[in-house]
């Protein structure tokens, strides 16, 4: 009897998106933090589709991001699954939607979790000295992050070496394994959250972007694969998998590096706006 890998993974996602979810609505939010939810949502649908037409970045994604960042883990959770929800109704929707509802939804509460909340600046403060500073801190303390996920790369490449296979190669499946190793390095080595400014929510961008949502997208295509060729769950095997990391590469990394673009950007400036909304609104 053949398995649907497809369906068994949507229903295990769909109860995982559901949970968080009821767990908000039993706290009773008030109508302030469900307004913000909706805004935040819109303004990244809207994003997303503006990009997807127009301009190769990513808006969309850094705008989740920010959203968990500037409000916490779980308004980033909601924000990126509501947002992708309501973008497939213009992107189209299909057996891959809940994968990146969980995807966007993860990256929101990564963010949440790894930042402090961001500082007010106020009008008279000077911008040019503030970013001077920030920039020497964010250069300090991502030097942890970094210089864990490129000792965790040259890992993975030296396993490489040792172990492949005529015709393997290093950018695929190792890529993504050795850098998810990086992050979780990382997080033990620095044991507090990292302060928010340009630099380093640029650099959380691209890793957690490329490491984290193209490593779930490429393990939906091979269930998406399963699904929609005559071959069915022949194709659910390390092999196929391996083969979809090492061609889904080159577009994780121009994923991550659109929504590392917006972030340099912009994302300084709508973190500012959105603190003052927090503090305002008591969020």
């Amino acid at each position: 009897m053949s398995v649907n890998y497809m369906l068994i993974s949507i229903i295990i996602l769909a109860v995982a998106i559901a949970i968080p979810f009821f767990t908000f609505e039993k706290r009773k939010p008030k109508a302030r933090h469900v307004v913000m939810i909706a805004v935040m949502s819109a303004l990244t649908v809207v994003a997303n589709i503006i990009c997807a037409y127009t301009i190769p970045l990513h808006a969309g994604t850094e705008l989740v991001i920010i959203t968990g960042i500037a409000f916490g883990p779980q308004t980033g959770f909601l924000t990126g699954v509501l947002s992708r929800f309501v973008c497939n109704f213009f992107m189209g929707q299909g057996v891959w939607t809940p994968w990146e509802m969980a995807a966007w939804g993860l990256l929101g509460v990564l963010a949440g979790i790894a930042f402090y909340k961001p500082e007010l600046v106020g009008y008279f403060d000077d911008k040019k000295e503030i970013v001077r500073k920030q920039a020497r801190t964010g250069l300090s303390v991502m030097a942890v992050p970094v210089v864990c996920m490129v000792v965790s790369e040259l890992v993975g490449y030296i396993v490489y070496l040792f172990t492949t296979k005529p015709g393997e190669t290093f950018f695929g499946w190792r890529l993504y394994a050795f850098g998810l190793a990086g992050i979780i390095m990382a997080v033990l080595l620095m044991r507090s959250r990292i302060p928010c400014n340009f630099i380093t929510v640029t650099i959380f961008t691209f890793i957690s972007v490329f490491v984290i949502y193209g490593g779930i997208m490429n393990i939906a295509a091979m269930m998406m694969n399963s699904t929609y060729t005559d071959s069915g769950s022949a194709n659910i095997s390390w092999e196929a998998l391996k083969l979809l990391y090492i061609t889904g590469a080159p577009y994780d990394a121009m994923h991550a590096g659109g929504a590392a673009v917006c972030a340099f950007l912009f994302g300084d400036g709508l973190l500012g706006k959105l603190t003052r909304a927090r503090i305002k609104y008591g969020l």
